[in-house]
């Protein structure tokens, strides 16, 4: 195994998030064209001391309850598991699991915001939506101090751009869980992936170009189905994956939604939502629409897309009756499907299965799904008193510095990680399974925080230069065009008014009226909301600001 940068690094931090994520990737927001990139989280600066625990301010044992995905099954090993017993003995707590699963823990966080019992920490993906801002207003999340000088590892990592994006006027509510570290690594959070051996063999002979060369693809895969397995088209991880991929093709700007969507100028100086660009509100969107249905219609997207979960995509692809998985990135699945596909296949993957390049839009440019940097963040309740949230918040700071880094990701120095030539991280496969709480803290706070080694990937060299080759090809792709300015004076307002993307998406995509006339009835349904007062409204204020002449 090779010695791999922090970029190869940051893959298998991702792994528990790419094994089984489910609606990913929440966006949020990317500087214009005419302003800087994204600045380099801070999370970049080196971590500060370990904090010491306070024996004495810590002396009244707590119990904090954690919402978080399978934490049942990670909290289940108490009297061995000496990652989880060092945690609560250093802080005197014991962590008290609320189970949440990738296919339900949205319904679950929202039931329980509705009966006003949310755990004292757990993890959503909702900062972008106006569910953030409800939760927040209606007194459900507790405020981060504006002073985290107690907490300098969390102060620092919170010392960054990404931090805007946790508050709802001039309050923070949540903490960011950074999952990138350059807008470029965003593409790595989908990948369309198929079946090249098959393509072959159904007499295909280049690999795919455009999104016609694609569709040709797989339904002479399914025509021919050469294992005979009655092979389907595409399935995916979820169907709000279909997304950020294909909303690339005739409005790259428009792959965020909620509350934190991009605005783009309509070319007679007013901004719009880039949902809605077009010489008419939302005339670029119809391109889109169309190549969605027609894919459906065809079978090149499977019928039951709809119902589409991370287990099923990954069994599908796996025991090939699919031709194709829109997932998260190349190397996403390796824990929950690849590592197993030599054994089920008798193939190599990389030698049999290839990812879809960046597809061209309808303006010849092949751009990416351009997201947030962090697509998840820790919440906490509002019941949780000063005590426990100082606890809490403690907790957080250890976990960012080195010594809570390395218990946290990789275990006991000896048993589950060596440290190679004093620089280079090298970790036991069976890390997660000798201290299970490692699937908890691992990722808690963020999925890739500072570390004080380099890290030695267990990802096949042949899978990780794949991505490596994505992420290269991300630098050198063009930029849509958009002003964060706009989202900033939107998000300023305080509306509840938000964009639905895959709902209306599955809506035009499954339907069977004319997907003009169907879109026309959602866009009329967002101006009953109020869409046509907003843009005023915001070109109003962009107007008072100098924005605009």
């Amino acid at each position: 195994m090779k010695k791999s940068t922090r970029a190869l690094a940051l893959l298998l931090s991702l792994l528990m998030l790419l094994a089984a994520l489910a609606g990913c990737a929440k966006q949020g927001e990317t500087p214009a064209a005419d302003t800087p990139a994204a600045d380099t989280p801070a999370s970049d600066t080196p971590a500060a001391d370990t904090p010491a625990a306070d024996t004495e301010k810590n002396s009244e044992h707590l119990t904090i309850t954690v919402g978080y995905w399978d934490v049942d099954a990670a909290l289940a090993n108490r009297e061995n598991d000496t990652v989880l017993k060092t945690i609560e003995e250093k802080f005197n707590v014991t962590f008290e699991p609320v189970n949440v699963t990738w296919d339900d823990y949205n319904q679950k966080f929202q039931l329980w915001a509705s009966s006003d019992s949310l755990p004292d920490i757990f993890a959503s993906d909702v900062r972008t939506t106006a569910t953030f801002a409800e939760w927040a207003n209606d007194g459900l999340l507790h405020e981060i101090p504006s002073d985290l000088s107690a907490y300098p590892n969390l102060a620092k990592y919170l010392d960054s751009p990404e931090s805007d994006t946790c508050m709802v006027g001039d309050k923070m509510y949540c903490i960011f869980r950074q999952t990138y570290v350059e807008q470029a690594e965003t593409v790595d959070d989908r990948s369309i992936v198929y079946r090249w051996d098959l393509a072959q063999k159904a007499g295909i002979t280049e690999e795919p170009k455009t999104w016609d060369e694609f569709r040709e693809m797989i339904q002479a895969i399914i025509k021919a189905d050469p294992e005979g397995k009655n092979i389907q088209g595409m399935t995916a991880c979820g169907p709000e994956y279909l997304v950020g991929v294909f909303f690339t093709y005739s409005m790259p700007a428009a792959v965020v939604g909620g509350n934190t969507f991009r605005w783009v100028d309509n070319g007679d100086g007013t901004y719009v939502p880039a949902y809605f660009a077009g010489k008419n509100l939302g005339d670029d969107a119809v391109a889109t629409w169309q190549l969605l249905r027609d894919m459906y219609q065809e079978s090149t997207i499977e019928a039951d897309i709809a119902l589409a979960t991370n287990d099923q995509a990954y069994n599908k692809f796996l025991n090939g009756q699919c031709a194709a998985m829109l997932a998260t990135g190349y190397a996403g699945p390796w824990d929950g499907m690849i590592q197993y596909w030599k054994e089920v296949n008798g193939t190599n993957y990389t030698d049999v299965v290839k990812c879809l390049d960046l597809m061209p839009s309808v303006d010849g440019n092949a751009y990416y799904w351009m997201w947030d940097y962090a697509w998840s963040e820790s919440y906490f309740s509002s019941k949780v008193d000063d005590e426990k949230f100082d606890r809490i918040l403690q907790i957080y700071d250890y976990l960012l510095s080195d010594e809570g880094v390395m218990l946290s990701r990789y275990g006991v120095e000896g048993e589950t990680y060596e440290i190679v030539d004093g620089k280079y991280v090298q970790e036991s496969p069976d890390a997660r399974t000798v201290f299970p709480s490692i699937n908890l803290f691992h990722d808690l706070v963020a999925w890739t925080p500072v570390e004080p080694y380099e890290y030695i990937s267990l990802i096949p060299e042949d899978i990780l230069a794949v991505t490596e080759a994505r992420i290269e090809n991300a630098r050198n792709a063009p930029v849509p065009e958009f002003d964060s300015r706009y989202t900033d004076i939107f998000v300023s307002m305080g509306t509840d008014f938000g964009l639905s993307l895959g709902d209306d998406m599955l809506t035009i995509m499954t339907g069977d009226r004319p997907v003009e006339e169907m879109w026309q009835e959602i866009i009329d349904r967002y101006k009953a909301a109020g869409l046509e007062d907003i843009i005023q409204q915001v070109n109003d204020t962009a107007k008072e600001l100098g924005y605009q002449g």
